[in-house]
């Protein structure tokens, strides 16, 4: 598979070819005052070498910065302020092209949908700040549940959803059940020496041939509802 290139890398390869206009725009100058341009080379090489070099190294240093604050940039615009996480926007967009994906090459997709138990009694019990250091260390956890290829995102207030692109139901429900048991495993200690421990309710369903996003969503809203109605601290798969 070919290797995407980054965009400092991009930035950095298009300053080397814009370095290339300095000696050239000094030649022209040249040119124009009637210098003849093979001779003005021949004579000067160390000049042209130098304006070439010189030029090609300081624009690629330039264009990798450049290139390094806009991927940063496209990344916070992608990321979930407080966990760190994808947010709503960038799972809407992957999930519609892992769909598109999965539907075209007939491959599974599976979607895990959690929210933590009775989160609001927490906020209310120990304040708002240690219910952000909840959310913060349960997303720690349920990340370290998952492959690096695996997305999780904060879809909502205490609500997150995982993609799992070429996973069945099957094997979904084990990775949910993964992620369940090692979030009530957790404890919490947050800034102020309180100790919080937590649970969570998951929904798991798989991708339907020919379903659209908006389909496969309702159905894993279903499980998630039911896994609470259940009595919470389980993972329910439709």
């Amino acid at each position: 598979m070919i290797k995407k290139i980054d965009k400092p890398s991009i930035r950095a390869i298009q300053g080397a070819i814009a370095a290339f206009g300095a000696p050239l725009g000094w030649l022209g100058i040249r040119f124009f005052n009637g210098a003849e341009p093979f001779i003005e080379i021949h004579t000067n090489p160390g000049l042209y070498l130098y304006m070439l070099f010189g030029t090609m190294t300081s624009f690629s240093l330039f264009g990798y910065y450049v290139g390094n604050k806009e991927q940063h940039l496209t990344q916070l615009s992608l990321r979930d302020a407080l966990t760190g996480v994808f947010n709503f926007r960038y799972f809407q967009e992957r999930l519609k092209e892992e769909v598109q994906a999965a539907n075209r090459f007939n491959t599974s997709l599976t979607l895990i949908s959690f929210d933590i138990d009775h989160f609001k009694q927490v906020n209310d019990t120990y304040g708002h700040p240690a219910g952000d250091e909840v959310l913060i260390a349960i997303t720690q956890a349920a990340s370290s549940a998952l492959r690096k290829h695996e997305v999780l995102a904060r879809v909502g207030g205490e609500e997150f959803a995982v993609l799992l692109a070429g996973c069945d139901e099957k094997n979904g429900k084990i990775t949910a059940e993964r992620i369940r048991n090692i979030i009530s495993s957790t404890s919490v200690t947050t800034s102020d020496g309180k100790n919080i421990s937590v649970t969570v309710s998951l929904g798991v369903s798989e991708l339907k041939k020919k379903t659209d996003a908006a389909t496969l969503c309702k159905q894993l809203d279903r499980a998630l509802y039911q896994a609470k109605e259940k009595g919470r601290n389980r993972t329910v798969a439709l």
